[in-house]
């Protein structure tokens, strides 16, 4: 079933965008609310329409960067059938990028599907580590060198967009499935220009140009040249995603934003 695919690999690792010391960027805690809709349907698709809101909250806790998303999703199919998807993601991580815990609930038709909550750590920079589940049950996983949590890897990623390179390769641990990794390819395209009058609606939307990205989300070592899931972000220069669009093969959704508030910093 589609709704089985999409509550596997939703995933907004790109979207985790934190301030970094090495981040070339000055990038702003944020709360950021997007509409969802339905952007295309291929011709022998099942899905009809979708509807749904996301809401985004990027916030500096002193010691490190935590992440709340709440996505609610509703499906219509030919069938006439309607499904509600839905996914509840708390997440922290370490200034360093070292240390990570996260909750992640999925939900369908307002009942709890999965669940998974961890911590994880890495040896040091460029080196493995483990991650421990508490839940759906307690199991350990090997993590491999060079893997990145999700902040860790938006940071790369803004870095790699300022320095104007096109292609960044990454395998990176979050926590939301059984093994908790994917492999995520990301392709840059050109900077925009801030359109007149955005800043007038977002003021963060006028602190800087944004850039066009791509990403690919496969499975761990997979063999497949198709990925599981894609996205294209509109990526500001201070972090805020404009405008998102979540490709799942047979169709795919757009996010629009409607809210944008810059949080106040903590200490």
């Amino acid at each position: 079933m589609i709704a089985t695919s999409l509550t596997a690999r939703l995933r907004l690792a790109a979207v985790l965008v934190c301030l970094s010391g090495a981040a070339a960027a000055e990038v702003a805690p944020h709360r950021a609310v997007y509409d969802l809709s339905l952007n295309h349907s291929s011709a022998h698709g099942d899905v009809v329409d979708v509807t749904g809101t996301m809401l985004f909250e990027w916030a500096d806790s002193c010691d490190g960067w935590s992440v709340t998303q709440r996505t609610a999703m509703s499906l219509s199919y030919q069938t006439g059938e309607n499904i509600d998807l839905g996914w509840n993601v708390v997440t922290w991580e370490s200034k360093d990028g070292l240390r990570y815990r996260f909750f992640i609930r999925e939900l369908q038709n307002g009942d709890v599907k999965d669940e998974y909550r961890g911590e994880a750590h890495l040896d040091g920079h460029g080196k493995g580590g483990v991650a421990e589940y508490s839940l759906p049950d307690k199991r350990t996983v090997t993590l491999p060198p060079g893997v990145l949590f999700p902040t860790a890897h938006t940071v790369e990623l803004m870095k790699h967009v300022e320095a104007g390179d096109r292609f960044f390769w990454a395998t990176v641990f979050d926590g939301f499935d059984n093994d908790g990794m994917s492999d995520i390819s990301a392709a840059v395209a050109t900077r925009l220009k801030t359109e007149a009058g955005a800043g007038s609606r977002f003021p963060l939307l006028a602190a800087g140009p944004s850039s066009r990205v791509s990403l690919a989300f496969y499975g761990r070592n997979s063999q497949s040249a198709e990925p599981e899931h894609e996205q294209v972000l509109r990526l500001h220069q201070n972090g805020v995603v404009e405008a998102i669009t979540l490709d799942f093969g047979d169709f795919s959704v757009d996010g629009q934003l409607t809210e944008l508030k810059a949080l106040p910093p903590p200490c």
